[in-house]
């Protein structure tokens, strides 16, 4: 698996790469299951919350994630169709990065109170309740990659883009 990020390719090339609607999966089956749990190794290696399908070629709806990693845990969640089927009035703000944009940090605005469906790694419908930001935020900012969007789209002013320092040594 190749991570895809702004860094390596022309914005065209990385627009075609990235900004696209994946294909829901229809069946989970083994080859899927490997793949998934190929993405969380390759998410794990990357230290990082979570991962999109599209950000490493494949075209399928497909996260992962896991946002007890930062605290030292490990409660991986593989989710095949993710979708958010409610969500509540109220926001957040999210600071936010991206593996696919590793020199920009934003600010995107998040609902606080979402109802996440997907299929688990075992097939099965899953639905995940959350009011918790955290998870709230990866899982909103992988549904967007899955969707053909990346977090600085959800930002309306440009100024509000912060450019990391990427040629440190």
């Amino acid at each position: 698996m190749r991570l895809i990020t702004n860094l390596e390719w022309s914005k065209e090339d990385f627009d075609k790469r990235l900004r696209f609607k994946t294909e829901p999966v229809k069946k989970v089956n083994p080859v899927l299951q490997q793949l998934a749990v190929d993405l969380l190794e390759e998410m794990y290696n990357l230290n990082a919350l979570g991962l999109a399908a599209n950000q490493v070629g494949l075209r399928m709806k497909l996260c992962v994630i896991d946002p007890a990693y930062m605290q030292g845990e490990k409660i991986p969640i593989a989710m095949f169709n993710p979708e958010v089927v409610e969500h509540g009035e109220e926001f957040f703000v999210s600071p936010e990065g991206c593996l696919s944009l590793p020199d920009v940090g934003v600010h995107v605005n998040r609902f606080r109170n979402t109802k996440i469906r997907f299929l688990g790694l075992n097939g099965k419908e899953y639905t995940i309740q959350d009011d918790n930001s955290l998870l709230s935020s990866v899982i909103q900012h992988e549904i967007d990659h899955l969707n053909g969007i990346i977090m600085t789209d959800r930002v309306p002013n440009a100024a509000e883009v912060h450019y990391k320092n990427t040629n440190a040594s």
